[in-house]
């Protein structure tokens, strides 16, 4: 069964310019490859081959709604807010209402098709890199101080003009992921 998700891909240049704000010095922390940087509108893991279709007609009814809209990235933070640090993001600031929009448009339309998603939260914002299970006590505190001070380059951004049904396939390097379809906001379903 594929395991798919619904999301905002990036395009390559920011997505580069975004997987290098993480130092490589940075203790303890796994980088995520710029070709899988992406905000996510929905996860649905596991769906049956057969329920693809249904999938893709969700996320192209969501997109025929909406219309191109700027993501802009202003800072990079940390979840959860305090403890532990668990995960290195990029915030969506510009852009973010629309995201929260169009991601409840299409967990709308999955639901209309009673395909089941993950129903947390959307919050907008690209994860950048995570943190091993293993970082001890003395790494933990550097992670926070050094996301709390990365900078982020004036303007950095994108215009969001599509969504992606994508494919996620876990290997042991790793994700890779693949387009099944690229849906225009505001216009016609595509193959990815």
């Amino acid at each position: 069964m594929p395991r798919l998700f619904v999301a905002l891909t990036i395009p390559p240049d920011v997505a580069g310019t975004l997987a290098a704000l993480v130092p490589p010095e940075l203790p303890g922390v796994r980088r995520i490859a710029p070709e899988l940087l992406h905000v996510t509108l929905a996860f649905l893991g596991a769906t049956p081959e057969e329920r693809v279709p249904a999938v893709v007609d969700a996320a192209g009814a969501a997109a025929r709604g909406g219309a191109p809209f700027r993501i802009g990235i202003e800072r990079v933070g940390r979840f959860p807010p305090g403890g532990r640090v668990r995960v290195v993001w990029a915030e969506t600031a510009e852009g973010a209402e629309a995201i929260l929009r169009l991601g409840g448009r299409v967990r709308e339309e999955l639901e209309r098709r009673r395909l089941p998603y993950d129903p947390t939260p959307l919050r907008p914002h690209v994860t950048l890199a995570r943190v091993r299970e293993e970082v001890g006590p003395d790494e933990a505190p550097r992670i926070s101080v050094a996301t709390a001070s990365l900078p982020v380059p004036a303007g950095l951004g994108f215009e969001a003009t599509a969504i992606d049904v994508m494919e996620s396939v876990l290997g042991p390097r790793g994700p890779r992921y693949s387009s099944r379809a690229r849906l225009p906001l505001g216009g016609r379903a595509g193959a990815g």
